[in-house]
């Protein structure tokens, strides 16, 4: 008889109801364990993965927009590419530069006394900008050398003066009492 009673108390109908619901609770904690955090899991990494994927699309946007720009003066510029060839030329072209120069101081009425090539490197490695360095003396007075200076400036192929020495010629007699020690750089790729 104890053990009907006992059983009869283990198995009643408010037992029964709070057993239905520890099975639920259990059953429904292996399901969210076993079907929906993998889910979940997956939609936040989808998430993350799809505004990583809208910042590479920013940035292709971006280049594809500079590359647009770029090609699209590249067309509007195209008849003026041989000027650029002009200005910068592949090879150092010693002999054009040294023409211009005496073109510019016979146009000028600067006396060159003596020039001299340095800084030509032949060999080409790389793809990178260099100079020929033309070092001339001469004689001329301020505005011939001014005059000078101007023409050299206008000319199509670039040059700079990184280096001039002005002193007044003792010897020279007339108009041509400026001594000048001056360095030309003309640029070729």
């Amino acid at each position: 008889m104890q053990k009907i009673k006992i059983s009869s108390s283990i198995f009643t109908k408010k037992t029964r109801d709070y057993t239905f619901a520890v099975l639920f609770l259990i059953v429904f904690s292996i399901f969210i364990t076993a079907a929906i955090k993998p889910s979940l899991t997956t939609a936040t990494s989808l998430k993350k993965e799809e505004a990583d994927l809208k910042k590479i699309d920013n940035l292709y946007e971006s280049k594809i927009s500079d590359i647009t720009l770029i090609q699209s003066q590249v067309e509007e510029n195209r008849d003026d590419l041989y000027l650029l060839n002009e200005a910068v030329s592949q090879f150092p072209e010693v002999n054009k530069m040294v023409e211009d120069v005496k073109n510019a101081a016979d146009k000028n009425s600067f006396v060159i006394k003596k020039a001299s090539i340095s800084d030509v490197n032949l060999y080409q490695n790389s793809k990178k900008l260099d100079k020929v360095s033309l070092v001339i003396e001469g004689k001329t007075d301020f505005n011939n050398l001014t005059r000078f200076i101007n023409d050299l400036f206008i000319q199509r192929r670039l040059k700079t003066i990184p280096k001039i020495a002005i002193t007044k010629d003792l010897e020279a007699s007339g108009e041509a009492n400026l001594k000048i020690v001056l360095t030309v750089d003309g640029y070729y790729l």
